[in-house]
């Protein structure tokens, strides 16, 4: 597949992605009775427009990014009873919060299928260091890592980390070995040279297959596992310690379902779980002229008993607005080094 064709590729799934989240504002709003002026998939000018009979205009834009459901009164002053600004706010939270929702929803389906499809991968042995806890213990390659220290291994990617997060000089370890479970002590693993734990092992993904419950169940973890490594990244990102290749605009992201598309089914769906469930996440973040932003001012309407003005309100979303595209340009800029120091893709 050429680059170009992957790129088109790229795009129009990342449009997938933004139409199934203006999706759950679009049917939220329409079942709450708010009257909906357009529903837009793309930007830029409209190359095919039609209204239905409630009078929403429907249409696909030029460029195969973003989409929109716009609301009567959302940013206006028109009052009417089907209009957004004059809808009780519980109606209106739930269509704020509908589109963040949705994208997680529809990350934890595309992980069950992909779950389902092609199974996930668990942390097996691949080489016991000599001398180390791991040998004393009796840890041998090919065994499949259960269980660390009493809490249950879900996925590979975890793995590491647990093993650093064990706070005693000893840890247990659970495997399976030809189909039989055993746990394994293992003795004085932190290591004091480099001032964390080291069991004496090195790690490879084995692929397992699961039945329906148990793909229906690990969906539902391994979205909650992405989303807790959001909460990581943007922790690290107030504490001051991530770095510019840490963080991914739009001509990153696009640069890496691109490279997905060009590899394989499996890693283009892996990687809409993950973007689906942070545009999600994102989404819900008190930020202005987002859904969070906007949520914020509703939480404190509720509070207070009556609405800030307007204008007021307006303000805030603009200014946000303004400094939100000032980060997609400083990103989109830090995507470009990246992509031409190669430490993306």
């Amino acid at each position: 597949m050429s680059t170009a064709i992957s790129i088109i590729a790229a795009l129009l799934l990342l449009s997938l992605l933004v139409m199934i989240h203006e999706l759950g504002h679009y049917f939220a709003g329409r079942a709450l009775g708010f009257s909906i002026l357009e529903f837009s998939i793309g930007m830029g000018p409209k190359l095919i427009k039609k209204k239905d009979k409630r009078g929403t205009e429907f249409s696909i834009r030029a460029f195969p990014i973003g989409g929109m459901c716009r609301f009567e009164g959302e940013d206006e002053n028109v009052v009417n009873e089907k209009s957004f600004n004059a809808q009780k706010v519980w109606k209106r939270i739930i269509v704020v919060i509908a589109g963040p929702l949705t994208n997680l929803v529809f990350a934890i389906l595309l992980a069950f299928v992909t779950l389902s499809a092609f199974g996930d991968f668990m942390p097996a042995i691949y080489e016991v260091n000599q001398n180390s806890p791991a040998e004393a213990a009796g840890v041998l390659p090919g065994d499949v890592i259960l269980d660390i220290n009493g809490n249950p291994v879900k996925f590979y990617f975890q793995t590491v980390d647990m093993i650093l997060a064990v706070e005693s000089k000893d840890m247990t370890l659970t495997i399976s070995r030809d189909g039989v479970e055993k746990t394994l002590t293992l003795n004085n693993i932190y290591n004091e040279a480099q001032s964390k734990n080291l069991i004496g092992v090195t790690i490879s993904a084995e692929r397992m297959k699961f039945g329906v419950g148990a793909s229906a169940l690990r969906s539902v973890n391994y979205v909650s596992a992405t989303l807790v490594e959001t909460f990581r990244f943007l922790g690290r990102v107030f504490q001051g310690n991530a770095t510019s290749s840490d963080a991914a605009g739009p001509v990153a992201i696009v640069a890496i379902i691109s490279e997905a598309v060009r590899s394989d089914g499996e890693t283009v769906l892996r990687q809409l779980v993950l973007i689906s469930a942070s545009l999600g996440i994102m989404n819900l973040l008190p930020i202005p002229a987002m859904d969070g932003g906007r949520l914020v001012f509703m939480i404190i309407e509720t509070i207070r008993g009556k609405a800030i003005s307007q204008e007021k309100e307006g303000m805030v979303h603009f200014v946000g607005l303004i400094l939100l595209f000032g980060l997609i340009i400083f990103l989109t800029y830090n995507d470009i080094t990246n992509l031409i120091r190669g430490t993306i893709g």
